[in-house]
């Protein structure tokens, strides 16, 4: 595994079709999410998990739900990045829901097989 693509959370400008490239050169398996932040409050975050279930491929059966996300990553079994198309803009505009997936992800990234995700298209601040 390079080194520069490593376990971890990022942000970026970049965009997350081309972030999502540079992974898979570097060997990872690379999923892109894209989310609507037009939702309000729960159906935000439940929104957020079924695009995120859905870009993983976790099935039918994911039950977007934050314990079938943590269960449903659990089940990598390869090097995997999810690269979330204007994160930032999501993070900013449902903070709350924000907050409890990224804990969930960012769990993740302590495991074996490696995990990463990065907000991408995000502007700077």
């Amino acid at each position: 595994m390079n080194a520069t693509f490593a376990p971890g959370m990022y942000v970026t400008t970049a965009s997350a079709e081309s972030v999502a490239g540079d992974w898979r050169l570097a060997g990872w398996t690379a999923r892109v999410v894209h989310v609507d932040t037009d939702e309000e409050g729960k159906r935000a975050r439940r929104a957020a998990l079924v695009e995120v279930g859905r870009s993983l491929r976790f099935g039918d059966s994911f039950g977007a739900n934050l314990d079938a996300l943590e269960d449903s990553l659990r089940d990598l079994t390869e090097p995997t990045v999810l690269v979330w198309a204007r994160g930032g803009a999501f993070a900013d505009a449902h903070p709350a829901a924000w907050e409890t997936i990224s804990e969930v992800l960012a769990a993740r990234t302590r495991r074996k097989p490696g995990f990463a995700f990065v907000l991408a298209d995000t502007k700077s601040r």
